[in-house]
């Protein structure tokens, strides 16, 4: 295949796509990060409800990850 005309049938669409792809791989990441800091900080600070603060955090990495996934087959 000539590569020229390979860059010549990439689209504005095709672009949108691998950008959406990598801001929610992007967005996965800071989801482990944020876990990864609210683990430190129970750890270093007791509080009564701990529980939620780790449960959210599970959560929006759980959330981050079904979309990442749904995105990839989708896309």
């Amino acid at each position: 295949m000539d590569i020229i005309a390979y860059f010549q049938s990439i689209t504005l669409l095709d672009i949108t796509k691998v950008l959406l792809v990598l801001l929610l791989l992007v967005y996965m990441l800071f989801a482990l990060l944020m876990m990864k800091q609210i683990a430190a900080m129970t750890k270093a600070i007791t509080m009564k409800d701990d529980v939620i603060i780790r449960t959210l955090g599970v959560l929006n990495f759980v959330f981050a990850t079904v979309v990442f996934l749904i995105a990839i087959f989708i896309l």
